[in-house]
């Protein structure tokens, strides 16, 4: 593609998309797992909904026989209503959320009306994730924990896997979670891997993608505070591979400045920048290539790989690619 027309495709992205919920097509694995984008709304109010929490209550809605919610944040109350309602008309629900958080006035609600709700018991790391499934057939995970920001405020993503084999996967994770232990358990087939933290070592597979990267690599961070990430990014782009990247503003001030790798980044010529979103950039991305998107609740620091409960994914589909390539461009256009 031209510079211009390039141009011209990103000027469309960025005034022609209007402010509704971006709604991409499905994909299907060569295992016959389908798996379809959403990326959260940034400029809405949550009382006028259109976000993609209306397809988070849809699913629960429609729940017939289970739900499970692993999450950490957790304050959208129409979600909330949404699970209590389900768990009123007989759908087993169980929930698992962070020890610091399993006082939150949501998750003390669906604990009085008498939904399984269990925490991490660990007050040294974080149960991260934000994964939900729906009737062993739906899995819905991503950067987005339930809030109103997260959906119509925040640069978030989320990813539905309609398939009873990756439920399975998750089921396995929520089923440890619940009982607190930790095997690895990675999935990985042709073009779709999916990898829990801590068991998985998460860091050394993001590692490989970075340095087998031939042409280039666009990313976007809400917490960057990994060396050995960082390394490995100056010594592509000393190679010449093109590297683009935008980190959360929030995170590069105060006392989190000294921690985070923007500084060094930027001293090393990368073309790095500060998000333009004036509340969060929660994105957790890197698209290599142009073909391989990796997305979920890892952060990108150490604690993220050794100590909290974390899930990636990575979908090899230069088509699904291309739909992160444009809300990259969208959020990069807009960073300084």
């Amino acid at each position: 593609m031209s510079k211009v027309l390039f141009s011209i495709f990103i000027f469309l992205l960025l005034f022609g998309c209007g402010s509704g919920r971006k709604d991409f097509p499905s994909y299907s694995s060569t295992d016959g797992v389908t798996i379809k984008p959403y990326f959260s709304l940034t400029n809405s109010k949550y009382k006028e909904g259109g976000g993609v929490d209306d397809m988070l209550i849809s699913e629960i809605e429609n729940a017939k026989k289970s739900i499970r919610l692993a999450i950490y944040g957790f304050s959208n109350d129409r979600i909330r209503d949404a699970i209590l309602n389900a768990h009123k008309k007989g759908v087993d629900t169980k929930v698992i959320t962070d020890d610091k958080r399993a006082n939150s006035e949501n998750i003390l609600m669906l604990k009085e009306a008498g939904i399984d709700v269990v925490d991490d018991e660990n007050p040294y790391a974080l149960m991260h994730h934000k994964f939900l499934i729906i009737d062993e057939n739906v899995v819905w995970s991503g950067s987005a924990n339930y809030s109103y920001y997260a959906f119509y405020k925040n640069n978030e993503n989320l990813v539905k896997f309609t398939s009873s084999k990756i439920a399975q996967v998750y089921l396995e994770e929520f089923n440890e979670l619940y009982h607190h232990v930790d095997k690895e358990g990675a999935f990985v087939s042709e073009n779709l891997e999916i990898y829990f933290s801590p068991e998985d070592d998460f860091e050394q597979r993001l590692l490989a993608l970075i340095e087998n990267a031939h042409e280039s690599i666009d990313f976007l961070a809400f917490a960057f505070t990994n060396k050995k990430i960082s390394d490995a990014l100056k010594e592509q782009y000393d190679k010449g591979i093109a590297i683009r990247g935008v980190f959360d503003k929030e995170q590069h001030e105060g006392f989190l400045k000294r921690y985070s790798k923007y500084d060094t980044l930027l001293e090393h010529r990368l073309n790095v920048k500060l998000d333009g979103n004036t509340q969060t950039m929660h994105n957790k991305v890197f698209i290599i290539d142009q073909k391989t998107v990796v997305t979920g609740s890892y952060n990108y620091t150490v604690k993220a790989n050794e100590e909290n409960n974390e899930n990636s994914i990575i979908v090899h589909n230069s088509e699904f690619a291309s739909r992160y390539q444009s809300e990259f461009e969208e959020i990069f256009a807009l960073a300084h």
